[in-house]
């Protein structure tokens, strides 16, 4: 599903682009959220401690890390950003 995702944001930014309208999509990486602390707390710490570990900026993604993101794709300051995936994760996970 998330190639799917990632197709489809590419197809529609093509067939929208003309009409002025961009398509991103945001694929986020571990964030700390109500949903990842319901985990067991033993767990929940060893989780967000490899995170932590695998992330060169050294800490576990919050809400608000999200939503400056998305806040960005929303703004002027990315007018000529389209049919990209933005992948915040601390650099978890970076495609080279």
């Amino acid at each position: 599903t998330k190639a799917a995702v990632v197709q489809l944001t590419k197809t529609l930014a093509t067939e929208a682009g003309p009409h002025g309208i961009r398509v991103n999509a945001v694929a986020p990486g571990w964030i700390r959220t109500p949903m990842t602390d319901r985990h067991e707390p033993a767990a929940q710490q060893q989780a967000e401690a490899a995170m932590v570990r695998h992330s060169p900026l050294g800490r576990v993604g919050e809400a608000e890390d999200i939503a400056h993101a998305v806040l960005h794709l929303a703004s002027d300051a990315s007018s000529f950003t389209t049919g990209q995936i933005l992948r915040p994760n601390g650099g978890v996970a970076m495609p080279w």
